[in-house]
């Protein structure tokens, strides 16, 4: 079982010692080749922005190309959202976003190997008062991030604040941990939770103070605690937990996102206003006001979004529109 990578700075009183630690186990043969691809990112965090522009961009045409079941996902989701999008549009979208998702593969070795001093320098930040405010009346904020691009830079611009986030272990061991530990550098003040039910009831009780959950609740993970409500042009199977974690925790949600600029090569994280009367006495209202935040979150820039997830898994007639 995994567990969580806790910062040497993290205000919840663990010792990152609780947390994941290094495995000598790292440096046995079958690792060997997962160090040869880290040295080589530790190349490319340190080459200027113009030539990682141009690589991000070469590698973005190369995965549209070459990568027909990531190319197959888009094309599906970008077709059940935007049902007014013909093929020429949907062809064109597709190929945006593969450029970014090329430059997000490029520019991820930056978030792995540079201090966050160098990072801050990267992102433009907006609003983050709005947090602030909620903060200094004791309570928590739940900030409410979709799956852009961007994410993982999203949760590089709180690093100032009291931080807890969610997880999705990698099947790699080695990578899982030099990741994890890229997202709790010891200048933080953060704890990185697996995705499991355990954390939520660790993550509940840490919000009694207050502090941030920084949570992108957008994927379509299982039924059991979604119900399905309009999402643009579709329905979507939308978590019931994010209303249920706000009432327990008397927690404020904001929404927020992260995009990046090709132009300037930078980052823009920008914070929105606490949603209104959330949570209500009604989950279905409060699913739809999630749905609705999310189509306003993706409309800010439709190709940064992360198409290649499984964003319709589930559907209410049980069929698998992921089928090839």
């Amino acid at each position: 079982m995994q567990k969580a990578f806790i910062s040497k700075n993290n205000p919840f009183n663990e010792h990152p010692s609780q947390g994941e630690q290094f495995s000598f186990t790292y440096l046995y043969p079958k690792y060997w080749i997962i160090w040869v691809f880290l040295s080589l990112t530790l190349l490319i965090a340190y080459f200027p922005a113009r030539i990682r522009a141009v690589m991000g961009t070469a590698l973005g045409k190369l995965l549209f190309k070459f990568s027909k079941s990531k190319r197959e996902i888009t094309r599906k989701n970008l077709s059940m959202t935007f049902k007014n999008l013909d093929d020429k549009g949907i062809s064109n979208q597709s190929k945006l976003f593969f450029k970014h998702l090329g430059h997000m593969y490029i520019n991820l070795p930056l978030l792995w190997w540079r201090s966050d001093k160098y990072l801050q320098q990267l992102i433009i930040k907006s609003d983050l008062h709005l947090i602030d405010e909620i903060l200094d009346n004791k309570q928590s904020v739940i900030l409410l991030a979709p799956h852009t691009l961007s994410l993982d830079f999203g949760g590089r611009a709180l690093s100032k604040f009291n931080l807890l986030s969610i997880y999705k272990p990698f099947k790699n061991n080695l990578m899982n941990w030099f990741i994890g530990k890229s997202r709790s550098k010891a200048t933080d003040k953060v704890i990185v939770y697996p995705r499991e039910k355990n954390s939520f009831k660790s993550i509940i009780k840490k919000m009694k103070k207050p502090c941030v959950l920084y949570l992108l609740a957008d994927e379509d993970i299982s039924l059991d605690d979604s119900i399905f409500t309009d999402f643009f042009d579709t329905q979507k199977a939308t978590l019931k937990s994010i209303s249920k974690l706000a009432k327990l925790t008397n927690s404020k949600v904001l929404p927020c996102m992260c995009t990046y600029n090709f132009e300037s090569n930078d980052y823009f994280f920008k914070v929105f206003p606490e949603l209104d009367n959330f949570p209500s006495n009604n989950i279905d209202e409060d699913c739809l006001k999630i749905n609705m935040c999310l189509q306003q979150q993706i409309l800010f820039d439709v190709s940064q979004y992360m198409w290649t997830l499984r964003i319709y898994k589930h559907r209410p007639d049980g069929s698998d529109v992921y089928k090839i």
